[in-house]
């Protein structure tokens, strides 16, 4: 077995020096205590090897029947050569075997006699060894191991050096080698212990059968009233306030003192700096698995009772409630929906499972019902759990309900019908409410909201006179009815060609959103066209004020999701933009949110067709199709439009690409896409040129030119008025000149790539190679492999070769591009993946995904890997 060094035990060098010092002076005696498994037997043998080894005469006795005749024999001994007497398990020997000990030890002490006599500690021989004490015996206390020891010997243990929790569970031995190594021989046998890159970790898909049944023997050596009181404090958590464990006992934290005292030594249990806590989950569950179920759901009510009763936090209390509640209980059915209310917006999913549960525990007959189910139906839409919510809401409603709770469930199912993207639904069932007298004032607002809504995605006229007439009526105070008035006609300003309007109404639709029970669309609005804009880091800004505050919201969580990954995009983040528009149309799809599908799959379909990955990029667009309401709400209508276009022409040709954009295009050049997405100027003029027409050409120019001169303080509007304006005129340095004003990578690339194709006509063409190829690194920037290798092949045609990959290493540190480097260093620093998300204005599932690749080129799996590589590398 591993877990000794030079045949002794880790730990126990000082022990051994001390025992070869007596061997050297030949006599002398040794008193050695220890508790169960400490090692005394180890010792003895191993001095006793050593002894031997030296020419000692070694004396032992076999077990403690034995040793009454050792001393026998040892009385009748002849002077001679040096002796070792070695005699284990003294409280174990009978008194008249200690009576003669204590009289033949004083007859040996000028003898070459060295003896060592061990015992359990407090359980024996305690008149023996205090007479040898006082003689002038050595002593020799077998303590636990220090911490330093016990990480060496768990290391040897393991094969690897141990993360954080099997450092816990090695640290229920508490230091007993014994008890350490008989841990981990039951690791071993439940193949438990993963190696990895060095590491040591406990596996959780293996039943821990052998290492359950020695904890379990372990803890059934505890007295009954330390049992029962790990019981108690099991059901309060992995982690308890003593004194509810007295309270639940009907006792007192003193009276309970020996008990606890007995399961902090048992190593069971130990003490935080505000709390006791189970050592390791294993304990935990194993004690509160012990508990009878009935017993344990009574035990739960009673601790939820007992929290509610003295005013503790309802959410506390309702972790309790939720296992142990029963029907009629209205006491804690009470503490449910208490809790539901206090978590609803920071914790839907809690929410919605407390409010459900609360429901399920309501009687048929009972008045409260219908709250019940008005809190349940809020909770889950919260939760994003839309189908679940609008089926229990039309449930409850074929019912008589009073008209004050009727008209809340109502509003819940023109919420769920609107983010379902089924606008007139929607609209018909919150018209329908305002128009009913004695709408309740704190219901009136959400309708009203409701209604802005479903008008913006379904008719766009109507929207903007109701929007008007809010704006015209409300002015003074924040109010979230004029916030969404005000971002509705933003939204209309946005895909009307007036950018200027757009921000400005987007602006104040933010200062005056109040309530985070939105889903954030004022300020998620102002991001869209901040980023369009390519005011990226102002973008950013709203982004992460949105993701910092207190919601949970799925509805704020997946629409901030979607707008982040059209930001990446257009910022040049291509890979994250993919990660960040799988993980809200992800969600989107399993929770019904259907106003949001279209979005992300317009990102993909981007992403797609730029890494070269035609089928996606059809098949994204495709569904989009079927998916785009008659106007965007979140994104322009004219995006979709412009995404389809493009997706077409690279996989169907010009022709059709031309084909459908004379269907759209007088839409797209009435809307606000030059402003939404300023690249999109040049790549309408390039397809208008490949076409030979030059009307279309001349109304792109004009169009871009008369948003620049509209509007003198947007500098990406200006520059793609300038690209337009070159490509059109064949201008060299117009192009040149956009190159340098483009704010973003793709639209910089875009306008290198437009001017090293003119220059390739001049004479001398290494002005259009030096161009082409700033073009080449910037899309290779980006990850834009398709756009890559186009201009790899403009330049190949021009005579130059350049790899076709980037020079940057597979895997190593050098692999890593500065993002990722970014984010080791803070992972380095032991940040969390959401503190990372703030610091460098990316989501948690972006920092996720880089961490898999960061993972992937190191070839590590954990992040404490990644700390180790990353403080070797410093």
């Amino acid at each position: 077995m591993s877990g000794n060094r030079d045949g002794m035990f880790r730990g126990r060098e000082g022990e051994r020096e001390l025992l070869d010092g007596v061997l050297d002076a030949g006599t002398g005696v040794v008193l050695i205590d220890g508790a169960a498994g400490t090692g005394k037997t180890r010792l003895l043998a191993e001095v006793t090897a050593v002894a031997a080894g030296r020419g000692f005469e070694v004396a032992t006795a076999q077990d403690e029947l034995d040793q009454p005749f050792l001393l026998a024999r040892l009385a009748e001994r002849q002077p001679g050569g040096p002796a070792l007497v070695v005699l284990d398990d003294l409280h174990l020997a009978e008194p008249g075997t200690l009576a003669a000990l204590r009289a033949l030890l004083p007859a040996s002490t000028h003898e070459k006699v060295v003896w060592l006599l061990a015992r359990r500690r407090g359980e024996g021989a305690d008149r023996l060894f205090g007479a040898a004490a006082q003689r002038g015996a050595t002593r020799i206390e077998l303590r636990p191991l220090a911490d330093d020891v016990v990480a060496d010997l768990v290391t040897d243990l393991a094969g690897g050096d141990p993360d954080h929790d099997l450092k816990a569970l090695a640290s229920t031995a508490q230091g007993n080698p014994a008890a350490l190594i008989a841990l981990f021989e039951a690791l071993h046998e439940d193949e438990l212990v993963l190696i990895g890159a060095g590491r040591a970790s406990i596996r959780a898909d293996r039943p821990p059968h052998r290492t359950e049944a020695l904890l379990r023997d372990r803890m059934s050596a505890l007295s009954g009233k330390a049992r029962h009181l790990l019981q108690v404090a099991a059901v309060l958590g992995p982690r308890f306030e003593p004194g509810d464990v007295a309270e639940m006992l009907a006792s007192s934290t003193a009276i309970l003192l020996p008990a606890l005292d007995e399961v902090i030594r048992a190593g069971v249990v130990t003490a935080l700096d505000d709390r006791l806590a189970f050592r390791h989950e294993l304990l935990w569950r194993l004690v509160a698995d012990s508990v009878p179920p009935p017993v344990r759901r009574a035990l739960h009510r009673e601790a939820g009772e007992m929290l509610l009763g003295r005013g503790d936090s309802a959410v506390l209390a309702a972790k309790h409630l939720l296992h142990g509640a029963q029907r009629g209980d209205a006491r804690s059915i009470d503490g449910l929906v208490a809790a539901a209310k206090a978590v609803l917006w920071n914790a839907p999913e809690a929410a919605a499972e407390l409010a459900v549960r609360a429901l399920e525990l309501t009687d048929q007959a009972s008045a409260l019902l219908v709250h019940r189910t008005v809190m349940a139906v809020r909770a889950l839409t919260a939760a994003g759990r839309l189908t679940a919510a609008q089926a229990l809401a039309e449930e409850a409603l074929s019912r008589q309900v009073s008209p004050e709770p009727a008209a809340k469930l109502r509003h819940c199912v023109a919420t769920t019908t609107l983010l379902g993207a089924r606008y007139a639904e929607s609209l018909e069932i919150s018209e329908a409410l305002l128009r009913e007298p004695g709408l309740a004032p704190d219901l009136a607002p959400w309708v009203e909201i409701t209604r802005l809504m479903a008008l913006l995605g379904h008719d766009r006229h109507r929207a903007e006179e109701l929007a008007e007439s809010v704006v015209r009526t409300r002015q003074g105070a924040p109010d979230d009815v004029l916030a969404t008035a005000l971002a509705v006609l933003a939204a209309i300003a946005r895909d009307t060609g007036r950018p200027g309007a757009a921000l400005e109404l987007a602006r104040e639709a933010a200062r005056s959103s109040t309530s985070h029970d939105l889903g954030a669309y004022p300020q998620l609005l102002l991001a869209t066209l901040l980023a369009g804009l390519r005011e990226f880091a102002d973008a950013d800004n709203v982004v992460r004020r949105v993701r910092g505050g207190p919601s949970a919201v799925v509805t704020r969580e997946v629409m901030t999701a979607v707008v982040q990954a059209r930001i990446l995009l257009q910022a040049g983040r291509i890979e994250e933009a993919a990660a960040e528009a799988r993980a809200a149309l992800t969600v989107a799809e399993e929770t019904g949110h259907e106003t949001v599908v279209a979005p992300a799959l317009a990102v993909l379909a981007m992403v797609a067709i730029h890494t070269g990955d035609l089928p996606a990029a059809v098949e994204h667009v495709e569904r989009c199709r079927g998916q785009v309401p008659a106007d965007g709400v979140i994104f322009s209508h004219a995006y979709y439009q412009w995404t389809d276009v493009l997706v077409t022409y690279v996989g169907s040709g010009l022709e059709k690409a031309l084909a459908l954009l004379a269907e759209e295009y007088p839409g797209l050049v009435s809307s606000g896409l030059l402003a939404e997405e300023p690249r999109a100027a040049g790549w309408f003029l390039r397809r208008a040129l490949e076409a030979g027409d030059e009307r279309l050409a001349q109304a792109v120019v004009d169009h871009a030119e008369r948003l620049a001169q509209e509007h003198p303080g947007f500098p990406a509007i200006g520059a793609a008025a300038l690209h337009a304006r070159g490509l059109l005129d064949s201008d060299a340095k117009s192009l040149e000149l956009a190159a340098r004003e483009h704010r973003d990578l793709w639209a910089r690339a875009n306008a290198s790539e437009d001017l090293g194709v003119l220059l390739a006509d001049s004479p001398d063409r290494s002005e259009s190679v030096k161009v082409l190829e700033n073009a080449l690194e910037l899309y290779r920037e980006i990850g834009a492999s398709r756009d890559s290798a186009r201009v790899l092949g403009r330049l190949r045609k021009l005579g130059r070769r350049r790899r076709a990959a980037p020079a940057r290493p597979e895997s190593g540190w050098s692999s890593l591009d500065d993002t990722e480097r970014a984010i080791a260093n803070l992972v380095a620093k032991g940040q969390t993946n959401r503190q990372i998300s703030t610091q460098l204005f990316m989501s948690p599932h972006t920092v996720n995904f880089h961490l898999r690749k960061i993972f992937r080129k190191l070839g590590i799996s954990s992040r404490v890997e990644l700390v180790m590589r990353s403080r070797d590398d410093q």
